[in-house]
């Protein structure tokens, strides 16, 4: 599990994703697929397609080279820390693209679909100082 996240926080640092946390999560009655939770920072403005394709890029390099597929639930905020909404992959699909019964675009179209923005846009860095009257 370490290693997919391993993956993704040094092959997403130079693209302005930045890896900040991950927790998995056990299917409470013991069978199922577990949930990686990862919070991520971007410097990009938003859930944008940009940010996920990337994510998901190393998700399925990942899966091809010997990672079991789990559910991927993604916490996205921006540098500052305000939060800018959530996404996931879920493990079937990453089996499904494996045996091709989707197509690459069947499993962008899964994955956007579950974009969920947050209500507020991100809060704005409060300034201090003198000039902050």
């Amino acid at each position: 599990m370490a290693e997919v996240v391993d993956r993704l926080e040094r092959n997403l640092m130079s693209l302005g994703v930045y890896v900040e946390d991950h927790a998995v999560e056990e299917p409470e009655d013991g069978e199922g697929d577990r949930v990686v939770h990862v919070e991520y920072e971007t410097t990009a403005g938003g859930l944008t397609q940009g940010d996920i394709g990337n994510v998901c890029t190393e998700l399925v390099d990942a899966h091809e080279t010997g990672w079991e597929p789990q559910t991927v639930h993604c916490w996205v905020f921006n540098t500052d820390g305000g939060f800018h909404g959530e996404w996931e992959a879920r493990a079937g699909w990453f089996r499904a693209l494996e045996r091709g019964d989707i197509s690459q675009t069947d499993f962008s179209t899964l994955v956007l679909s579950t974009r969920q923005p947050a209500d507020e846009p991100p809060a704005e860095v409060p300034a201090f100082g003198p000039d902050t009257a």
